[in-house]
């Protein structure tokens, strides 16, 4: 079963890269996610992660399918048992200005069709929290540009 969300932000390519890129920083968007484990710098095709759960401590892991800098990031979540995810995020530049962020989840497993609707709503609300943070980062670095100038 797929599910998409879409969103758009002020934020270039190599700004949403910045957030998306960088495992260390999964936890400022991804809400059910307090940490990454084994993450040293940018994310890599073929890294295997762990993810830690915010709410009760549950060691997630996560493999790093496919990474390309400010274009795509694909990650395949074992978020529990019967229950797998394959997430992939593309940044494109947009015609009008920033990016559009396009997040798309795959879900398998046996207990696949009870997890969807939560999983789609949990995914919807990261996309938008990931576009909000990128967000700030792009007026932040706006404003100093204008003030360097």
């Amino acid at each position: 079963m797929r599910l998409q969300h879409r969103v758009h932000t002020s934020a270039t390519p190599a700004q949403v890269w910045t957030v998306l890129g960088n495992p260390s920083r999964w936890s400022d968007f991804e809400l059910l996610m307090q940490q990454v484990r084994g993450a040293a710098g940018t994310a890599s095709t073929g890294q295997h992660l762990l993810g830690i759960g915010r709410v009760v401590g549950l060691r997630i892991p996560v493999d790093v399918v496919e990474a390309v800098p400010e274009r795509r990031l694909v990650l395949r979540i074992h978020a529990l048992p019967g229950v797998v995810e394959q997430i992939t995020h593309e940044i494109r530049p947009a015609t009008r200005g920033g990016s559009d962020l396009t997040v798309s989840v795959v879900v398998e497993g046996t207990f696949a069709r009870v997890a969807v609707a939560p999983l789609w709503l949990a995914g919807g609300l990261t996309t938008r929290v990931l576009a909000s943070r990128v967000e700030r980062l792009a007026k932040a670095t706006r404003r100093e540009a204008e003030g360097a100038a």
